[in-house]
């Protein structure tokens, strides 16, 4: 038998329907803006401390209580998150509830007494000295701008409480851990980078050469012919040096460090082009000389590696740049040899970006190839290592126009 409601029942049921904003039962947006706005307030309320200070019995209740709140908010948000396969999110959780099961743990306060006892004041306190000694340091040499220079100061120095922590006995383990997490957890509502990461400075290594190669890349075919223009540059270029002299790579992966000294050596080989003083008038020629209607037809055929249904899309990039060099070398092969020295200026340009970018550098007309290989065991952490070293531009080095 069919039983049906009361009338009052159905009534309330869709009261309920038209009041409830649309979308308010719905799962939570997978996305960084969103774990900040649930729980940026939630972890800058913790008062846990790492620098050896007390954690007495109010504060770690008070903090438990406020994670364990929050708790299966952000077991329903990793589903959802696991659903979405954003493993960048997911972190984040993950590294919340391991802090919510490091702070609330049953044995904790044993833990932090030891490492309260044996935490070294005057080793945290040179640490942090020297690490902002040292951003000072990379700053001023250009490789460095404000805002990734507050993440990094704030970072390394939480990374110093562990440094001092470093003598402590293995009984004092959980608390250490509990540090590590809480640490790692601060940093990611910060939408800053956790102290490992930054770690390895490959990503200032490479900015330093990208946002010299990049804003001369940007005109090419073309290439700047007055002589104050192009000094700019070649003060630019000569700089990098500079900016790369206190850089640290030496804790990053042996695959990041090849990559790395590839891009250093064949923009090192480029400086002869791009600072020769013949430049000036080998480019105003060459900027007459080229065929422009050529080029457009060849450019035109080249294959956009957007496009779907590619099945590398990665190569398929490598080959466009290697075409668009094609292109451009064909459509001043009438020009006369006093453009020789542009042509080899804009050779080496590309030849630059193709170390940046990953990819093999090609043999064409008589020049040499060589750099970066681009081989199966190197293409597997291509996609990580390129999110991770997206370029931001430098402010002591753009003005080139």
């Amino acid at each position: 038998m069919l039983h049906l409601t009361s009338s009052r029942a159905t009534a309330i049921v869709l009261l309920f329907v038209f009041l409830v904003e649309p979308g308010a039962c719905a799962q939570p947006e997978c996305s960084l803006a969103t774990f900040n706005r649930l729980y940026l307030p939630v972890v800058l309320k913790l008062n846990f401390k790492v620098t050896g200070q007390s954690n007495t019995p109010d504060i770690r209740k008070l903090d438990c209580d406020n994670l364990k709140e929050i708790t299966p908010g952000v077991e329903t948000f990793l589903e959802k998150c696991s659903a979405d396969n954003n493993e960048y999110v997911k972190e984040k959780l993950t590294r919340l509830l391991l802090t919510k099961e490091s702070l609330c743990g049953n044995e904790l306060e044993e833990d932090l007494n030891f490492w309260r006892d044996c935490f070294s004041p005057s080793v945290f306190a040179e640490c942090k000295k020297n690490v902002e000694e040292r951003l000072g340091k990379l700053e001023q040499d250009g490789a460095l701008d404000e805002p990734d220079k507050w993440c990094r100061n704030k970072s390394l120095s939480y990374q110093c409480a562990l440094k001092a922590g470093a003598g402590c006995p293995t009984k004092a383990e959980r608390a250490r851990k509990a540090v590590e997490n809480y640490i790692n957890t601060l940093m990611d509502v910060h939408e800053c980078l956790r102290p490992t990461v930054y770690a390895c400075e490959a990503k200032l290594f490479y900015d330093c050469h990208w946002v010299v190669v990049h804003q001369r890349a940007k005109e090419l075919p073309f290439l700047h012919s007055g002589e104050a223009a192009l000094a700019k540059y070649c003060k630019a270029t000569k700089s990098v040096s500079t900016c790369t002299r206190n850089v640290q790579i030496e804790q990053c992966s042996e695959q990041e460090k090849i990559y790395l000294r590839t891009v250093e050596d064949g923009f090192r080989r480029s400086l002869d082009s791009l600072c020769d003083e013949k430049l000036p008038a080998s480019a105003e020629v060459w900027n007459n000389c080229l065929n422009l209607e050529a080029l457009k037809n060849c450019t035109s055929k080249i294959q956009d590696p957007r496009n779907f249904g590619i099945k590398d899309p990665y190569l398929e990039t490598c080959r466009e740049e290697e075409e668009t060099l094609k292109c451009e070398l064909a459509a001043g092969s009438n020009c006369p040899a006093s453009a020789d020295v542009a042509k080899k200026a804009l050779y080496d340009i590309r030849m630059t970006l193709f170390d940046i970018k990953r990819c093999s550098r090609p043999k064409l007309d008589g020049y040499g190839g060589s750099g970066f290989s681009t081989t199966p065991a190197v293409l597997v952490t291509l996609s990580a290592l390129c999110v991770a070293l997206l370029p931001t531009r430098r402010t002591l080095l753009l003005d080139f126009n």
